[in-house]
């Protein structure tokens, strides 16, 4: 062993100890930057008061799961470590125990041990890891300060219970907090401060959060303003690491789980605490009671407690009191207001506190489950280190108890418990003299004359004073060993303790230890109108100090206190505080004021630091110690600065020399031979031997272990400290080796096993094979059978069809037959008549004109078969029998049309009357269907027809007279004359339609009717007529439009038309930025379109289910530019109208080379703006412009079906006006500069193809705007002169070849 160098890790393994050589030992291990020694299991650790790089992730996973301790150099992770795998070994808690004087360390050493422990089980299942590492910087905040010894001292007791699960994770913890110097709060000493969260929030809180609380710079408020005056804040940086750890604190907060809320209540709490503190009082001698000197502060106060300000006051400036049963008021004094005062602010802080511990506890608290099947525990304690001040008060007096108590569980578990057991074994060991601190502690704790006790007792008395309580402590321990009588005597008195003698100054110990706060103060709290401090104040202190949760609280209205209003006080006049001490003044009876009564049985501030430590003892003693001695090596924090004499004597108090001989020549692990045999038996019997306790068999297995030093007592097994390390590693060797046997033997099975399950599979994969093979021939045969019974029915079906439509043709042909028979009978009848009758007409004269006679009346003279002129009958003209093949030249002899005559005209069986177009036109209403039609020359002798309208739900079959071409009927416009033909029913049942009725709706047509276009979508067979339709319902709705838009509103982008074939169902105008259309049935709220919402009782059974499959429906947006962007969600698909047809339509070029789907989950643009412009730019090229066609390309509609019948005909379809696009017409500039572009276009196009502009059409070209064009070929099949090369062609275009 090498001691020079300081490379002794373990100071028990030495030869020669003494004093000076473990001192030396750990001198050179300082220097050398080794603060962590060995003594037996011991760990010594010396503040180094600088910051090591011996904590990082990597040196953290050497210390995990170690097997032989010696091949590390000691560490604090190490004695985690051992905890932990003694806890997952044994199943038995532990217990860390940190100790030393104040600024030794313990706080830092706390919290790395928490966090490796943590590290050691952590699972990654959730944050609870997280939240339990930050608790301890949570509660540094709340309960540390600075102090002459320490920067960051801990001010309580804090025991913290990891708890876990059977399997060793962690699945909750808790803090037990004891001993809080709340005193602290109203009072510091020289050089020292108050609570480290008071200088977090003035450094940390921005101007206007502290404006909120009303506070001002920390030194103007009493209870931080420094003894000497001095700035809160020594320097930049101190003010900087003040706000950073306030960032860092809420942050903390949050990952704990409290509340933003709860944090800013916190804050709050704390402003009360302050404004508190500066209450000052004087005397009144009004009423020789007090009154307060600034009432502006007691209104903040009142306010932010939520309290009434005259209630307070009252309770501030005077006591009540309870005696035989009545009520007594009196005044206070300075020093009792003050008290008071004081007692207010640190009972408010000490809730808020618990009140933190209790939130910390309830957010880390294990599941039900493992509530119910508790496993083990791992504590850590952190208590304030022994403590000898220039002033020492009742609080070190607590602290230095609470060490004395410490020091005698060390002293009782490493030497008394140890000799006594080697006693009453038989076993052999040396005789230890170490330092027993019994009798201090019966000093202080004994009964009925303890410390404790007698201060317990001066307390009730209200007339016992300071005086008199260290009177009665000289006179009834003046002869004890510990106590010592200063010179110069007065208010101190001296005690010797393990670590030295301390002077306590007993000044302020019976107030301190009463701790009440007087009971009006208390009810008014109770009643505050904020939650949080009612609950406070209502909640009960356990016997050592906690706050206990409170059970069915009732919740109140309250009223916030996050933000405080500054009171007014312009309009006050006289001071509170005296009138109400006058009114006070009144209610006193002199006759009892001077009574003396014994204060109410409560529990004193030493009573709960006696529960207290009684608790602590008991959950220490429950558990199997690991001890960690921190040293301190200064005064003065300094790092590299080594005291040999401080050094020594820390290490003489605890003890360390003895320690150290215990552990060299001693057994300090000691098991009772069962366990023994049980924990080891593998090392020298089979696993599943019965192995009877016997002291050979413990021999046995010792020597198996190759174990030396060992001793065999009555009833335990006595060995060494490094013993226990060398047997579990000997069992963990021997179970690698059982791990490596299971490995071969489980690896051989399995690929046993994984052999015979290859050979099935293949052989099933032969026979699933060969089944395949049989189902597919099968299959094949069964597909050309369907193949051909699909063909017969089809032929069946379509012979079926031609045979009911060639009834339907015969039995209209015969009814047509039968009509004319009795026509011709009736006209040969009264031409029987006319010419029975006849009387020639007079010779016309010659200025006679026929233009002059109406139309339906003129007679042809010299025409041969006209009944008037030079030898002809008049009556000829109404024989149409005569000549039934003639027909009248209707080009020479227009017809007289009107809507009377039109009504009346009949029906010759050539062909039905089409309907008055939507729109009417000045010369197009008589349309080519009139003219080829016979007229009667007398239609007065004609009955009036009966209307024809189709029933809703059934099917048009009707044929017209042209073969293979089915009749055509516009829409919105009923006709008069009846209709002849069949239809069918959804029962499939044929009617005669002569005495049906029109109706609003299209036509539906039967599969024969409907052929195959090149898009692979269904398309009516049509003469154009759909398109005209299409076009004149487009002009309604955009006139419409128009007349609605003076009115809406400016952010209005587009309407949209729900149809159900040729009918409106719902029309909305859209603003929201995004617009969903969906087959749900939802109120429309401006941003969603339920079509299933709206009812129409004129819905057949095939619309109705198309809209009942709509699902997820469509997304419509829009961009900057005006163009429309649809979105399909839904399953089916959705067909952009009019994609056939790009040069009458302002769509995008991805709509055309999609054949108008529309992809999934993809925006694309259905109405593309720059598609628009290039329009307007060919209609501004023509002569006359046409705005109305331009008006007709704001529209686009989408259909819901993937049968695109003509639009008249989509069961489910939306019509989408485009109010930017409108808009952008009547824009003058936008017209402008389309016409200066096209202006320029063509110039430059001139420029390039001179001498061509005769033969070819002008071409522009400009970016992606206007693209070259030629006007389009109206007359072509589709629209488009070959030749053109607008935008919307060459899309179409290039469509047909990707087509093709």
């Amino acid at each position: 062993m090498d001691l020079k160098n300081g490379h002794v890790d373990d100071l028990a393994a030495l030869g020669e100890l003494d004093e000076r050589i473990l001192l030396d030992g750990i001198h050179l291990r300082y220097n050398q930057d080794i603060i962590y020694t060995y003594i037996g299991d011991i760990l010594i650790a010396v503040n180094p008061f600088k910051n090591l790089p011996i904590y990082g992730k990597e040196e953290a996973a050497k210390y995990v799961d170690i097997k032989l301790r010696s091949k590390l150099r000691p560490h604090l992770f190490a004695i985690a470590d051992k905890a932990y795998q003694a806890m997952k070994r044994t199943g038995v808690s532990q217990c860390c125990v940190v100790s030393g004087e104040s600024g030794a360390g313990k706080t830092e050493s706390t919290k790395l041990m928490v966090k490796h422990i943590i590290e050691l089980c952590k699972n990654g299942t959730n944050n609870l890891h997280k939240r339990i590492i930050e608790v301890n910087p949570l509660l540094e905040a709340f309960g540390n300060a600075q102090t002459i010894m320490n920067s960051n001292s801990s001010r309580f007791g804090k025991f913290i219970s990891l708890k876990f699960s059977h399997e060793g994770k962690v699945v909750g913890a808790k803090i037990y907090d004891y001993l809080l110097e709340k005193s602290r709060v109203v009072g510091q000493g020289i050089k020292e401060k108050n609570f480290h969260i008071f200088y977090y929030l003035f450094a940390g809180l921005r101007k206007d959060q502290l404006k909120d609380l009303l506070l001002d710079k920390p030194e103007k408020h009493r209870i931080l303003r420094p003894v000497d005056n001095s700035p809160v804040f020594s320097s930049e940086a101190v003010f900087q690491y003040n706000r950073e750890m306030l960032a860092h604190l809420q942050y903390i907060m949050l990952v704990v789980g409290f509340s933003e809320e709860e944090v800013s209540m916190v804050f709050a709490l704390l402003g009360a605490v302050l404004h508190i503190g500066d209450i000052h009082f004087e005397v009144d001698v009004e009423t020789d009671g007090v009154y307060i000197v600034d009432e502006y502060v007691l209104e903040i106060v009142a306010v932010l407690l939520g309290v009434n300000v005259e209630e307070l006051v009252a309770t501030l400036i005077s006591n009540v009191a309870i005696l035989r049963g009545e009520r007594i008021v009196t005044l206070k004094n300075v020093d009792q207001a003050n008290d008071g005062r004081d007692a207010l602010a640190k009972a408010l802080y000490a809730r808020l506190f618990g009140w933190i511990v209790r939130q910390i506890n309830t957010m880390l608290e294990p599941e039900p489950e493992h509530r119910i099947h508790p496993g083990p525990e791992i504590g850590i304690l952190d208590i304030a280190g022994f403590e000898n001040f220039p002033i020492n008060s009742f609080e070190q007096l607590c602290i230095n108890v609470a060490n004395e108590q410490l020091q005698f569980y060390f002293n009782q578990h490493i030497f008394a418990w140890e000799l006594d057991e080697y006693k009453r074994e038989g076993v052999s060991g040396s005789e230890i003299v170490f330092t027993d601190n019994r009798g201090l502690l019966d000093l202080f704790l004994d009964k009925p004359l303890g410390l404790f006790s007698l201060l317990d007792e001066e307390s009730k008395f209200p007339r016992a004073t300071d005086t008199s309580l260290v009177q009665k402590i000289e006179k009834h321990h003046k002869k004890n060993e510990y106590f010592r009588q200063p010179k110069g005597g007065g208010l101190t008195f001296g005690i010797a303790h393990y670590a030295g003698q301390v002077v306590y100054h007993a000044h302020g110990f019976l107030e301190k230890n009463r701790d009440t706060l007087s009971s009006n103060l208390m009810e008014l709290m109770k009643q505050s109108d904020s939650q949080i401090v009612s609950d406070l104040f209502q909640a009960q202190v356990t016997d050592t100090g906690s706050l206990e949760p409170i059970k069915n609280t009732p919740k109140r209205s309250r009223k916030s206190i996050l933000l405080c209003k500054a009171p007014n006080m312009a309009n006050r006049t006289k001071s509170m505080s005296r009138q109400a001490g006058k009114k006070l003044k009144e209610r006193i009876n002199p006759a009892k004021m001077q009574t003396d009564g014994p204060m109410r049985d409560q529990k004193t501030a030493g009573a709960k630091f006696q529960n207290s430590l009684t608790d602590l003892m008991s959950r220490l003693l429950d558990a199997e110690p690991q001890f960690i001695r921190c040293v301190k090596p200064n005064h003065y924090k300094q790092p590299n600065d080594f005291k040999r004499d401080l050094v020594l004597e820390q290490l003489r108090y605890t003890g360390v020399l003895e320690t150290t001989r215990i552990r060299r020549l001693g057994y300090p692990t000691r098991l009772p031979l069962r366990t023994f045999i049980e924990r080891y038996k593998c090392l020298a019997f089979p696993v599943n031997a019965n192995v009877r306790v016997t002291q050979d068999n413990c021999r046995k297995i010792a020597k198996a272990a190759n174990l030396f030093g060992w001793e065999i007592g009555t009833h335990k097994i006595f060995l060494k400290y490094w013993h226990t390390e060398q047997l579990n590693l000997t069992v963990d060797r021997l179970g690698a080796s059982v791990l490596t046997i299971q490995r071969c033997v489980r690896g051989y099975l399995a690929r046993k096993k994984l052999w015979e399950l290859k050979d099935r599979l293949k052989k099933e994969a032969i026979i699933a094979k060969a089944f395949m093979t049989i189902l597919a021939k099968q299959a094949a045969v069964k597909a050309e059978a369907i193949i051909a019974q699909k063909q017969q029915d089809m032929l069946r079906h379509q012979k079926k069809l031609k045979d009911t439509q060639r009834e339907a043709r015969e039995q209209q042909q015969r009814q047509e037959d039968e009509h004319r028979r009795e026509e011709l009978a009736r006209h040969l009848d009264e031409r029987d008549r006319l010419e029975r009758n006849f009387q020639p007409p007079p010779v016309p004269p010659k200025s006679y004109k026929n233009s002059n006679i109406p139309a339906g009346n003129r007679h042809s003279y010299g025409d041969p078969y006209s009944g008037v002129g030079p030898g002809r009958n008049p009556a000829a003209a109404h024989r149409p029998g005569q000549h039934p093949e003639r027909v009248p030249d209707r080009r020479s002899a227009p017809i007289d049309y009107t809507p009377e005559n039109h009504q009346n005209l009949p029906n010759h069986g050539q062909n039905r009357y089409g309907r008055q177009s939507y729109f009417p036109e000045s010369d197009r209403n008589v349309s080519a269907r009139y003219e080829a039609r016979h007229y009667h020359p007398m239609p007065d002798l004609l009955p009036p027809s009966k209307p024809d309208r189709l029933r809703p739900f059934e099917e048009d079959i009707r044929q017209s007279p042209i073969a293979n071409q089915p009749y055509k009927r516009e829409a919105f416009r009923p006709s008069s004359q009846p209709m002849q033909g069949i239809r069918r029913t959804p029962g499939m049942e044929l009617r005669d339609r002569q005495f049906e009725y029109n109706t609003i709706k299209s036509t539906i047509y039967q599969p024969s009717e409907i052929d195959m276009s090149d898009t692979a979508h269904y398309a009516r067979q049509t003469n154009g007529v759909g398109t005209t339709d299409r076009n004149k319902v487009y002009r309604h709705f955009i006139d419409e439009a128009l007349g609605k838009k003076p009115v809406l509103d400016r952010d209005v982008w587009c309407k949209i038309i729900y149809m159900e074939r040729d009918q409106d169902i719902a029309k909305v105008h859209v603003s929201a930025p995004e617009m969903i259309v969906d087959g749900s049935d939802v109120d429309f709220d401006g941003y969603r379109l339920g079509l299933c919402r709206y009812e129409n009782p004129f819905r057949d059974d095939k619309t109705a289910k198309i809209r009942e499959h709509i699902g997820k429906g469509v997304t419509l947006t829009r961009d900057n530019e005006g163009s429309i962007l649809a979105t399909r969600y839904g399953k089916n698909n959705i067909i952009v109208k009019g994609y056939s047809d790009p040069a009458h339509h302002s769509i995008s070029e991805e709509v055309v080379y999609n054949m108008g789907k529309l992809p999934p989950d993809r925006p694309v643009k259905v109405f593309d703006m720059k598609e628009f412009k290039s329009h307007i730019a060919l209609e501004m090229n023509k002569a006359n412009a046409d705005i109305e066609s331009l008006r007709s390309q704001c529209v686009v509609a989408l259909s819901f079906v993937r049968n695109t019948l003509d639009d008249l005909e989509t069961p489910c379809w939306i019509i989408i006006v485009n109010f930017i696009a409108l808009d952008a017409l009547e824009d003058k500039d936008m017209l402008k500069e389309v016409q200066e572009s096209l202006a320029n276009l063509v110039v430059k196009r001139s420029g390039q193809k001179a001498g061509a502009a005769g033969q070819r059409s002008k071409h522009q070209s400009h970016g992606d705007m206007y693209a070259e064009v030629r006007k389009p070929d109206r007359t072509s099949a589709e629209g488009l002169s070959p030749e053109s090369n607008s935008p919307g062609r060459r899309k179409w275009a290039k469509f047909k070849k990707t087509k093709d």
